[in-house]
């Protein structure tokens, strides 16, 4: 019996013939450079070899329905007796024969399948014996009347290597439901993480390619693996955010962040990512870029000239983009940085001690984050160009919309200590925050005025702040340098103490501020108080005209002359207060819910503070300086200073 099944084994080899008898298809891709448009249709080969002469060859192809649509075959090109027909949904079933007589087949194309492509990935699977399709083995029906199926290793499997589109509105990276097709992602699927959404990867997760859009927040703390292409969108309304926190980002591709700008103005920039190169970033000199970098030693710009060089980690850049009018988006391309990013002593106090610096990072940073940062011998402001003002900002107070949240990509000014030649400034990922947080006020007490100054629409701001803590001269962690625009429309407004000032907090018990302007000349310029809370007047007394006038009840309109400097200043009436006190040792505010004694140096008293029905409300002993003392209930109260030697009573009011 053995004897018998190996001569029948024999005559069916020698039948078939010595060659493999194999089916193949092709693999539709990018790489391979025939991946079809989606909505198009295509031609999928059915090639055979070594077929020989048989009597009937049935093949079995399967695909993906929700990919492929089976629309047809090629009757010109196909082998004669061919004929094809989707046996099942998804199972395409071939038949060339003409039994009961034979038929030789040539090597080559067999059939051309037609389909059309709907999108995303699938496999062009034959069915064989270890594999069959849908529970069918392609198969040759030869002479000796004995069926034979193809094993896998005589097949050429193909497929479509498009890409689902799968997006994502918030939520954790591993919930199915998540996303828009209902399935986590696999190394098939075009990610999209949504614009406002929030998302989390918190387990090992893949994809094909991932797009964070403009306005997405993308924080990853595990393992993602990308086979093509991670980009970072942004746009006119705002930037994507991805923060990696504690995660491992694996990018087959590029890695690449979008700035958004706009044309005819000067853009303060930084690169988010390690290689990136300016000749390569603004778009091959096609438009016209111009690039500036500060210099301390100078205290000046100076136009950048190797376009080829690399752009530095933290090195905060000038850039002017000329267009006919269009914003437009580039490019940073390169890989995301870890670790500490700077070194000791990088900040440098030559002249001015002002330093260009950026955010590295793919996200915003914050100022005022309590880890990550590593300032030594720095001025606590920092300074944004908005393409048309300065903006500033320094403990929990901004002028002209800055903030503690410096943006993806956005360059910003520091300031070394005086009296030292260096300074460091370092940062981590844990100042990382996304972009799209909003500005908040420091919660420690302060009175705030905050004035503009206005031109056609073009305006600038200053503010002037009391707090307990500061002094007359200049607060490195209370006060702000005055930059000025390089827009020399925009009016300009500042305090004139210690070499002009935006920001300026002054002590309880300041009665006015030195303040002046620049502007074009002959131009009509109005000054306005934007924020005045606890201020009973607020007196802008023109010193060129005399006028005084109540910013709190109407705003000063002049006409600017540059021939006029030091023109303005301004007096402040807190709330409660009508007249000084008569003691000269004492001043009583009220600020807000608080009662403010400002004592001078040296002397000791004792305060009570009465309501109206003559009720005791508070006790104190106090020496010198600013004593506050809450009061609970909104209502005027009396408040008395007794030093031993003199007693002043005074009246306040409570908000």
């Amino acid at each position: 019996m053995k004897r018998i099944i190996i001569f029948l084994s024999m005559a069916l080899f020698l039948s078939l013939g010595i060659n493999a008898q194999t089916l193949s298809t092709d693999t539709f891709s990018d790489a391979n450079g025939n991946m079809p448009a989606v909505g198009a249709n295509f031609d999928v080969p059915v090639d055979v070899a070594s077929i020989g002469t048989i009597f009937t060859l049935t093949v079995y192809l399967q695909f993906d329905t929700a990919v492929l649509t089976y629309t047809g075959y090629d009757t010109a090109n196909a082998v004669a007796n061919t004929q094809v027909s989707e046996y099942l949904p998804g199972l395409i079933k071939i038949i060339n024969g003409d039994f009961p007589n034979q038929s030789t087949i040539a090597d080559g194309l067999l059939v051309n399948l037609n389909f059309d492509f709907n999108g995303g990935y699938t496999l062009l699977r034959f069915g064989t014996v270890e594999n069959p399709a849908q529970g069918y083995k392609s198969n040759i029906l030869p002479t000796s009347y004995v069926t034979w199926n193809f094993p896998e290793a005589n097949v050429t499997n193909g497929a479509v290597e498009g890409h689902f589109d799968n997006v994502i509105t918030g939520g954790d990276w591993n919930t199915a439901t998540a996303w828009t097709l209902g399935v986590v992602p696999d190394e098939h699927h075009n990610v999209v993480v949504a614009a406002g959404s929030l998302v989390t990867a918190s387990a090992v997760a893949e994809a094909f390619a991932v797009t964070v859009k403009p306005g997405a927040q993308f924080t990853l703390t595990s393992t993602l693996d990308v086979t093509n292409d991670f980009t970072i969108e942004s746009d006119a309304t705002g930037d994507g955010s991805f923060i990696n926190n504690g995660g491992f980002l694996n990018v087959g591709g590029n890695i690449t962040v979008e700035r958004y700008a706009t044309n005819g103005q000067w853009h303060g920039i930084s690169s988010p990512v390690i290689g990136a190169k300016f000749d390569v970033t603004y778009f091959g000199g096609n438009p016209e870029v111009w690039v500036k970098t500060y210099d301390e030693d100078s205290n000046g710009y100076h136009y950048l000239v190797d376009t080829t060089a690399l752009m530095g980690a933290m090195n905060g850049y000038f850039t002017w983009i000329q267009t006919s009018g269009t914003p437009m988006t580039y490019d940073f391309v390169g890989s995301l940085r870890t670790g500490t990013v700077g070194f000791a002593n990088n900040m440098v106090r030559t002249n001015t001690g002002h330093n260009f610096v950026g955010n590295p990072f793919t996200s915003a940073i914050d100022w005022n984050a309590s880890s990550g940062w590593n300032k030594q011998h720095l001025y606590n402001a920092i300074y944004f160009y908005n393409g048309s003002n300065w903006a500033s900002y320094i403990s929990g107070l901004p002028t002209n919309g800055g903030s503690q949240y410096i943006a993806v990509g956005q360059g910003f000014f520091v300031q070394v200590e005086s009296g030292y030649t260096s300074g460091t400034l370092q940062m981590t990922s844990d100042v990382c925050v996304h972009n799209t947080v909003g500005f908040m006020k420091d919660q420690s007490e302060q009175t705030i005025v905050r004035l503009q100054v206005e031109d056609a629409g073009k305006v600038d701001e200053t503010v002037i702040r009391f707090a307990e803590e500061a002094t007359a001269e200049f607060d490195g962690n209370l006060d702000a340098v005055k930059l000025f625009s390089f827009n020399n429309e925009y009016p300009q407004l500042y305090s004139t103490a210690n070499d002009f000032m935006s920001i300026n907090s002054v002590p309880y018990g300041t009665s006015s501020v030195a303040l002046d302007v620049k502007g074009k000349d002959g131009n009509t310029l109005t000054i306005s108080a934007t924020e005045a809370e606890g201020f009973e007047f607020l007196n802008l007394k023109d010193n060129n005209t005399g006028v005084t006038t109540n910013l709190k009840s109407e705003d000063y309109t002049f006409t600017y002359n540059s021939n006029i400097t030091d023109r303005f200043e301004l007096f402040f009436g807190f709330t409660g207060i009508d007249t000084p006190t008569t003691a000269d040792y004492a001043k009583i505010y009220a600020v807000d819910n608080n009662v403010k004694i400002v004592l001078d140096d040296g002397i000791n008293a004792d305060i009570t503070v009465y309501n109206l029905l003559g009720q005791r409300v508070a006790t104190r002993s106090a020496s010198g300086n600013v004593t506050t003392i809450a009061v609970e209930k909104t209502g005027y109260y009396l408040v008395k200073v007794n030093d031993g030697a003199n007693v002043t009573t005074k009246k306040v009011f409570i908000r």
